[in-house]
C-alpha cells in the first residue's frame, strides 16, 4: 500500500511539471527508458529565445524619458511611474555615465541576447519561432499521453471506505440533500436571536408579573429561584430590589406555598454569595427567618426557613453574629422540644447547621477565627441545652431486631441506602463528635445506646466488605469508625 501511495505522489508531481510544456521557458519532459528500467528520465527542454529588434532598445540619458510600449529596456536604469501622466519613465542611475548600459547594448549586438531569459536579437524584422525538432515532436505526445494516463489512474483510486470518486460525489450529493445549508442555518439562527432574552430581562419581566398579579406566583418564584443559582444573576436580582419586592413580601405572605417559594429563592440567592448575604442581613431577613422557625406551624415552612438560614450564615461571620445577637441559637434549640415524629427532618436540618458552624470554626484562621471565637458558641452549647437535645436524636435511629436483620440482609443484596435511620445516625454522630469537648459529661448518659449502635454498624460493615471492594463505598464502615472515635472521646471522662 505504501508503494502504491509513493507512485501516486510521484505521478502527481510529474503531472504538475509537464502540464502545458509550451507555456514556460524551461520545461521538464518525460521520456521513455528501456523496458528493463523501472524509473523515468526527466530531461530539460528549453524553448528558442524570442528575438528582439535592436532598433527598439531604449537609449537612456540623465533626464527622465518616456518608455514607449514597444521599447526594450535593458537592466541597470532608474524607472518610475509618472503619476501626473500615467506613463513609465526611465533614466540613468545617479552617478552613472551610461558606460554599463552601453556595454549591455554592445553585448546584445555581439552575442544575440541580453542576458535575460527568452530574449534574443534580430534585425528590424523578427524571425519566426523555430519549430520543434523531430525528437521534440515525439516527446510532446508522450508527455500528454502519460499525463492522461496518470489522471485516469487517479480517478480510479478508491477512498478509505472503498468508494471511487464518482461514488463519493454521489454520496456527498445525497448527504447534502438531508441537511440544511449554512445559509439556511444562519438565517434560522438570526430569526431565533430575535426572541432571545437575557437573564436580566427575564428576571425583570418575572418580577413585574409577580407585582402586578396574584396568579401563578409560586411558579414565578420557582423560575426566579432557578435563575439566581447563577452567581451574577443573584447579584442582579438584589440590584433590582428583588429582596424587598419579592423575598420580604413572600416570607410575610399568608400562603404557605408562597412562603416556601420565597424562602427557597432566598436560600439559593445567598448561598456562597457575600454581596447578597450582606444585602439580606441589611434587609432584616435573619430576624425574619428566626421568626419563621419559631412561630410558623407548618413544618415545611420551618424547614425551608432553616435551609435559607443555613445558606445565609455559613461562611459569613457577620451573619452568624446577627443570628446569635437576636437569639437565633435559642430558637433553633427549642426545635428539639417538639416530640412529634414529623419534626425529625427539621431537627436534622438544625443538627446539620450546627455541625457546619462548628467545622467552620475549627478550620478558620487569622481574623476570621477571631470573629468566630467572639460568638462564644461553646458556652451556649453547654448552658443552652444543646448537648442532651442533640444526643436525644439517637433514640430515633435505634433498631429493633427485625430492622437489624433486614439491614444486614439488604447489605448482602447491595441495597444502599438501606434505611433513612442511617442518615440520622451519620448526622447526629458527626455533630456529637464536634461537640464532645464541650458536652463530654452530658454525652456520658448516651454511652449504652452508642455501644449498641457500634455493635450494629460493626456487623453491617463486616457484611459490607463482601459487596464492594472500593473503600469509598464503605458507608457502614465509615459510620462505625465515627462511633468508635466518639466512644473513645467520651470515655476520657474518667481520666479528667
Amino acid at each position: 500500500m505504501k508503494w502504491v501511495l509513493g507512485v501516486v505522489v510521484t505521478a502527481v508531481v510529474m503531472v504538475l511539471m509537464i502540464t502545458d510544456t509550451r507555456s514556460q521557458d524551461n520545461q521538464l519532459v518525460v521520456v521513455e527508458t528501456d523496458d528493463d528500467d523501472d524509473g523515468v528520465t526527466v530531461e530539460e527542454y528549453s524553448e528558442p529565445k524570442k528575438l528582439v529588434d535592436i532598433s527598439k532598445v531604449f537609449i537612456p540619458t540623465k533626464e527622465w524619458q518616456v518608455i514607449e510600449p514597444d521599447h526594450v529596456v535593458l537592466p541597470g536604469l532608474h524607472i518610475r511611474m509618472n503619476l501626473a501622466t500615467g506613463l513609465k519613465e526611465a533614466k540613468l542611475l545617479d552617478g552613472d555615465d551610461g558606460t554599463d548600459y552601453e556595454k549591455s547594448l554592445e553585448r546584445l549586438r555581439k552575442t544575440g541576447h541580453t542576458g535575460v531569459t527568452g530574449a534574443g536579437v534580430s534585425s528590424n524584422t523578427p524571425t519566426p519561432e523555430a519549430p520543434p525538432t523531430d525528437d521534440q515532436d515525439e516527446e510532446y505526445p508522450r508527455a500528454a499521453l502519460m499525463r492522461d494516463n496518470i489522471l485516469e489512474a487517479l480517478k480510479n483510486i478508491k477512498s478509505e471506505d472503498g468508494l471511487t470518486p464518482e461514488e463519493l460525489s454521489e454520496e456527498a450529493a445525497n448527504t447534502k440533500g438531508k441537511f440544511r445549508s449554512y445559509g439556511e442555518l444562519k438565517r434560522d439562527f438570526k430569526e431565533l436571536n430575535i426572541a432571545v432574552e437575557t437573564d436580566s430581562e427575564i428576571m425583570t419581566k418575572l418580577m413585574k408579573q409577580y407585582r402586578d398579579s396574584d396568579d401563578d406566583r409560586v411558579t414565578i418564584l420557582e423560575d426566579l429561584e432557578y435563575l439566581v443559582h447563577q452567581f451574577d444573576n443573584a447579584i442582579t436580582f438584589v440590584d433590582m430590589g428583588g429582596l424587598q419586592q419579592i423575598v420580604v413580601t413572600g416570607v410575610n405572605a399568608s400562603s404557605s406555598a408562597i412562603k416556601k417559594g420565597a424562602l427557597h429563592l432566598l436560600g439559593s440567592a445567598v448561598q456562597s454569595n457575600p454581596k447578597v448575604q450582606i444585602a439580606a442581613v441589611e434587609a432584616g431577613l435573619v430576624q425574619a427567618l428566626i421568626r419563621a422557625v419559631a412561630y410558623d406551624t407548618q413544618e415545611g415552612v420551618a424547614r425551608k426557613a432553616v435551609y435559607a438560614l443555613s445558606c445565609l450564615v455559613r461562611g459569613f461571620p457577620f451573619g452568624q453574629q446577627v443570628l446569635v445577637q437576636h437569639g437565633g441559637l435559642e430558637v433553633l434549640r427549642k426545635v428539639f422540644d417538639r416530640k412529634d415524629y414529623l419534626s425529625l427532618p427539621l431537627q436534622l436540618k438544625v443538627v446539620s447547621l450546627l455541625h457546619d458552624l462548628l467545622v467552620e470554626r475549627e478550620e478558620a484562621q487569622g481574623e476570621r477565627l477571631k470573629q468566630l471565637l467572639r460568638l462564644n458558641i461553646n458556652e451556649q452549647l453547654s448552658t443552652g441545652g444543646w448537648c442532651p437535645a442533640v444526643s436525644s436524636l439517637l433514640a430515633a435511629a435505634s433498631f429493633d431486631r427485625r430492622d437489624r436483620r433486614y439491614d444486614m440482609g439488604a447489605a448482602l443484596r447491595n441495597e444502599m441506602p438501606l434505611r433513612p435511620d442511617h442518615d440520622t445516625v451519620d448526622k447526629v454522630v458527626s455533630a456529637m463528635g464536634r461537640m464532645v469537648n464541650v458536652c463530654r459529661y452530658q454525652f456520658y448518659d448516651a454511652l449504652p445506646l452508642l455501644r449498641h449502635l457500634a455493635h450494629t454498624y460493626n456487623d453491617l460493615a463486616y457484611k459490607e466488605q463482601f459487596q464492594d471492594d472500593n473503600d469509598e463505598g464503605h458507608v457502614f464502615k465509615s459510620i462505625a469508625d465515627m462511633i468508635q472515635r466518639l466512644l473513645k472521646n467520651i470515655g476520657q471522662r474518667n481520666e479528667l
